[in-house]
């Protein structure tokens, strides 16, 4: 059944972006190059064009054993949505904008940013999609800082001006797993992410040598043997 639209006795403010808050399936994600996506022209012939999104993962290496135990690989960024869903901080760019200055308005928007010290660049973009069903044109970034400058990023978010509202939390992604194999990364990959940001943060990982491609499928076949016993 195709989703009617929205209205605006039903959504107010939000009825112009509704749309692209809604589940999607992997199929709905084309990757493309970022100069396709910015190069090419997107939605022609009088058809509503294409908008632009951006979105960041920002980490940390660690290495800290927690409880004398389990190593911790990285501090991941993560952030708990308002419609409830598990993301990266980011959004869609107003017209005229740039990505990269729409990307760093919204990183200082939801998360308080400063981007005197952590702008983002074309140097730290890692992945460009297209979706068609919600005429959206996806990029994702990626920056590694160091610890110190990690903790102080998640700190700032409660006081950014979207903390309550677009934010709800920032969320570090458990980067271990307990004896048992599925408390942790594996848990945790069981969650409702938006969009593809899941396979955004599992390409990053494998990226960025926090963990191999083969620790990455044990943690996905650990993470559906949890569904299938708990979550039927």
């Amino acid at each position: 059944m195709a989703n009617r639209e929205p209205d605006v006795s039903e959504w107010g403010v939000l009825t112009a972006t509704e749309g692209y808050g809604r589940p999607d399936s992997q199929e709905d994600y084309e990757q493309i190059s970022y100069e396709d996506a910015m190069g090419k022209t997107w939605g022609k012939n009088g058809e509503k064009p294409y908008r632009h999104a951006a979105h960041a993962m920002i980490y940390a290496p660690d290495g800290k054993k927690l409880w004398d135990m389990y190593e911790n690989k990285a501090v991941i960024l993560m952030m708990m949505r308002f419609d409830g869903y598990i993301g990266f901080p980011g959004g869609i760019m107003d017209d005229g904008e740039t990505v990269e200055f729409g990307l760093n308005r919204e990183l200082e928007e939801e998360i308080g940013l400063d981007p005197t010290r952590h702008s983002f660049t074309k140097e730290d973009h890692v992945l460009s999609y297209v979706t068609h069903n919600k005429r959206l044109l996806l990029h994702f970034y990626c920056k590694k800082v160091t610890l110190e400058e990690c903790l102080e990023i998640e700190k700032r978010t409660i006081d950014a001006d979207e903390y309550g509202w677009e934010v709800l939390g920032p969320i570090r992604v458990p980067m271990f797993t307990l004896n048992d194999n599925e408390r942790g990364l594996p848990i945790f990959l069981s969650n409702k992410f938006i969009g593809n940001a899941k396979e955004e943060l599992l390409y990053c990982i494998e990226k960025e040598n926090i963990m191999t491609k083969e620790e990455i499928q044990v943690a996905l076949e650990n993470c559906e043997k949890f569904k299938a016993r708990y979550m039927r």
